[in-house]
């Protein structure tokens, strides 16, 4: 496969990141995922002497992106945001406290878009290790849609911050 032409976000899943390897625990779905976005940059530094540039290194890459959904699933915030979905107390409620400490939640995210120029093809993009940073931000207001945000950080999992992967047949999330 050369090149791949995706459309979309067809499947959203992530997971807990446990022990000290930064190994994923159980994928989570992120049902009505409406996008994932993400952005690789770095800096440059210059020395400049003799009214020139004498030297030019490249800082480390960084990653941040946001998440968007448009269902809420208490299971896949609880690994973004941290915190235990409990069952109990009133007949059919279930809760997620955020709390106000300062638990840090590592997980895995997993977005997948299918391909529009191969049937049955799909681009999918693992990023290793994130960490929250901003939100839940949440907007719950008359005739209006509440489809919460977060942001997030990226960190380099074995010196890589995220995998692109083209498949020719689309396999389904979880990856490995």
């Amino acid at each position: 496969m050369v090149a791949e032409i995706a459309r979309g976000l067809a499947d959203l899943q992530v997971a807990p990141l446990t022990g000290a390897g930064d190994t994923p625990g159980a994928w989570v779905d992120v049902p009505g995922a409406r996008s994932l976005s993400f952005n690789v940059e770095s800096d440059s530094d210059e020395l400049e002497g003799d009214n020139e540039i004498i030297a030019k290194v490249r800082n480390p890459k960084s990653l941040t992106g946001s998440i968007e959904i448009g269902r809420i699933n208490l299971a896949a915030l609880a690994v973004m945001l941290g915190g235990q979905v409990e069952t109990g107390g009133v007949s059919g409620v279930t809760k997620l406290d955020e709390l106000a400490g300062s638990d840090i939640s590592f997980y895995a995210i997993a977005g997948q878009a299918p391909g529009v120029d191969v049937s049955g093809s799909a681009y999918r993009v693992v990023i290793p290790k994130a960490l929250t940073t901003s939100g839940l931000d949440e907007t719950m207001e008359v005739n209006a849609w509440n489809t919460p945000t977060l942001d997030f950080e990226g960190l380099a999992v074995d010196g890589i911050l995220l995998t692109r992967e083209q498949y020719e047949d689309a396999s389904d999330i979880p990856t490995s």
